[in-house]
């Protein structure tokens, strides 16, 4: 769980917030951020558990009543679909969806959905054990994360709570997304239901500011780098001197493909980006990076890494077709000289995230599509 939960020197932060409101946050632009890395831009609706649902992604009764009264958190601060969602994802992170009356030997004055603190930034106990005042504390203090829109869903979720592992929130994602798609209908019998059409089972959705590039639909493979030799494999490896070694980099998460004269890196098959920026803190290791969705079945994920600073071709949102250049081979990161790093990952993994518990050897796949 979060014990962390904004520590004391976010207290003026969230003072300020409350001092002058939401007519503040909206004036200043925080409230309907442009949602990159492929997810939901589209303003939210307040929750509604349909009549006859007894279970949703292996929740139900109270805690899908206490979903719906996150997402209608979200939907009175004017935040977007993706909002919903991270704070959906995060409740079952903290708490499974529950209004828990206890904490833990981490944070034994932890309490209610979001697990918040006694430290005075979350309100008194009575609003902390109340899921939609608890729910509008925390998207307030996420809207003071600046970029959190840009973040992996995990990371946006960590900058609020501090969670010890900056990746707990990951799996959770899939949960998070099938709840609000299906709880995202309107009062009244007004349907709403295309708020959430677009939500895939990872959690993602197009964001609406991308653009499609070259011709779709050939199902086509081609090399990410063509020309690049095989420099290391998928699995097991001593690490490559000069790199700083350490369990990940020992097992390898993909191959490496070196050309050493900065080529294009190309989109291996029709691809939707879902991340595409130069890593930071503990994804400062992947230096400049793209992660995107296989536009057909089976739908894998791609990454790559390591690419030169400056480079991207591309934006969170396009839609490319094989071949493309997306960007150029290079050594960011923890690299130990120019090449690619090219990962592929099961369908079943989280899109607009790091992807590497989901990770499969890319070789065959290459081989198999005539490429390698």
């Amino acid at each position: 769980m979060g014990k962390g939960c904004l520590a004391v020197l976010l207290l003026p932060l969230i003072a300020v917030v409350v001092a002058f409101g939401l007519i503040f946050l909206v004036a200043m632009g925080t409230s309907g951020p442009s949602v990159a890395s492929g997810l939901c831009a589209v303003p939210g609706t307040p929750g509604t558990v349909p009549a006859g649902t007894k279970k949703v992604a292996g929740f139900s009764g109270d805690q899908l009543e206490n979903a719906a009264k996150i997402m209608a958190a979200a939907s009175d601060l004017k935040l977007p679909v993706s909002a919903q969602i991270l704070g959906v994802q995060t409740a079952i992170g903290e708490s499974t969806l529950r209004v828990i009356d206890s904490g833990d030997a981490a944070g034994p004055d932890s309490r209610g959905l979001f697990q918040q603190r006694a430290n005075g930034a979350w309100g008194s106990y009575q609003d902390r054990m109340d899921p939609r005042i608890s729910a509008t504390n925390f998207f307030k203090a996420m809207q003071q994360v600046e970029g959190w829109e840009d973040l992996s869903p995990s990371q946006a979720i960590h900058r609020v709570q501090r969670n010890a592992d900056p990746d707990h929130y990951t799996k959770y994602r899939p949960q998070a997304a099938a709840i609000v798609k299906a709880l995202s209908t309107g009062e009244a019998g007004q349907d709403d239901a295309e708020k959430g059409e677009g939500i895939d089972a990872n959690g993602t959705c197009p964001t609406g500011d991308g653009e499609t590039v070259g011709d779709l639909g050939s199902g086509k493979w081609v090399n990410p780098l063509p020309g690049g030799r095989v420099t290391s494999g998928f699995g097991g490896r001593a690490c490559p001197a000069g790199t700083e070694c350490n369990a990940n980099t020992a097992d390898h998460k993909g191959v490496d493909l070196a050309k050493g004269g900065q080529a294009d890196v190309l989109a291996p098959a029709d691809m939707t980006i879902t991340v595409a920026e130069q890593g930071q803190g503990w994804k400062s290791a992947y230096g400049t990076y793209v992660i995107a969705k296989q536009v057909d079945k089976p739908g894998l994920v791609f990454e790559f890494h390591h690419m030169a600073h400056g480079t991207l071709k591309v934006k969170a949102g396009d839609t490319v077709a094989a071949g493309t250049a997306i960007g150029i081979e290079g050594g960011t990161g923890n690299a130990s000289g120019v090449h690619l790093h090219f990962q592929i990952a099961t369908p079943n993994a989280p899109s607009g995230a790091p992807t590497y518990q989901f990770a499969v050897d890319p070789v065959p796949y290459l081989k198999k599509k005539g490429v390698l």
